[in-house]
């Protein structure tokens, strides 16, 4: 599938398909820190996160292997905002691929985990997480299923960036400066637009370096990913030993080091 992207590929498709692999690469690192505070709020019997952090780790996942599909088209900014029941609905009909079992699996987990978290949003069952029985999302179900997308994450860009350099053996292509490259560094909110000063740092390596098609380990080096997680370290020093440390599994999801 890769196959008609990698004999056109041009300087204005390297562009493109950098943003949309350091988006993932980002929401694959933002669901490596739910994931991680979902163990740590279960270990230490904070139930009531649960729900949101066991979701968001799958959502992130999920839009993580949306944007590494070579059959889901880039559409710049609608892209970054679908909305959660569409990206639900376009996972769980991709993985159809790889046998209705999958499909169906995903399909019911990723709905019941949109369900469970509403529910603790908008409204509060007296009887806790155990209102929902044995149809529970576990936090080790949501990290599974988390790794599982991840994992098909990064064989597509593994599969882009080789197929690319069959078809382009001793090309190096440029990144243009298009529009679409903000999206990799700014954020809109209803108040304020803001520009992430780590992102615009990280985005212009990038565009001394990315000369072609990476996989996410590849592009996941050694200073993004220290930075990305020391940013949710205890910003005392001497913080009790028990505080949260982000980057206790940095290979939760995907196996960076």
């Amino acid at each position: 599938m890769f196959d008609p992207i990698a004999k056109n590929f041009d300087d204005a498709l390297n562009t493109e398909w950098f943003v949309r692999s350091y988006l993932a690469l980002k929401f694959v690192l933002g669901a490596t820190v739910l994931g991680n505070s979902a163990e740590y709020a279960e270990d230490r019997n904070l139930q009531v996160t649960l729900p949101y952090l066991g979701y968001y780790t799958m959502m992130n996942t999920c839009r993580a292997f949306l944007l590494t599909l070579p059959c889901v088209e880039w559409r710049g900014e609608k892209s970054i905002e679908m909305t959660h029941s569409n990206i639900l609905n376009t996972t769980a009909d991709k993985l159809r691929r790889l046998g209705s079992g999958h499909q169906a699996r995903f399909s019911q987990k990723l709905l019941a985990a949109k369900d469970q978290r509403e529910l603790f949003s908008y409204r509060f069952p007296s009887t806790g997480l155990s209102v929902f029985g044995d149809q529970l999302v576990s936090v080790g179900e949501a990290i599974s299923l988390g790794r599982f997308l991840v994992e098909l994450s990064q064989i597509n860009l593994a599969c882009l960036e080789a197929r690319v350099a069959r078809f382009w053996p001793s090309t190096a292509f440029r990144m243009l400066e298009l529009e679409d490259m903000w999206h990799a560094m700014q954020y809109e909110m209803s108040t304020a637009t803001l520009i992430d000063d780590e992102d615009y740092h990280r985005v212009g390596y990038f565009v001394r370096n990315y000369r072609s098609p990476r996989s996410l380990v590849s592009m996941a080096t050694d200073g993004l990913v220290d930075d990305f997680f020391g940013a949710w370290s205890p910003l005392d020093e001497n913080a009790d030993k028990n505080s949260f440390d982000a980057d206790r599994q940095c290979n939760l999801l995907l196996d960076i080091w």
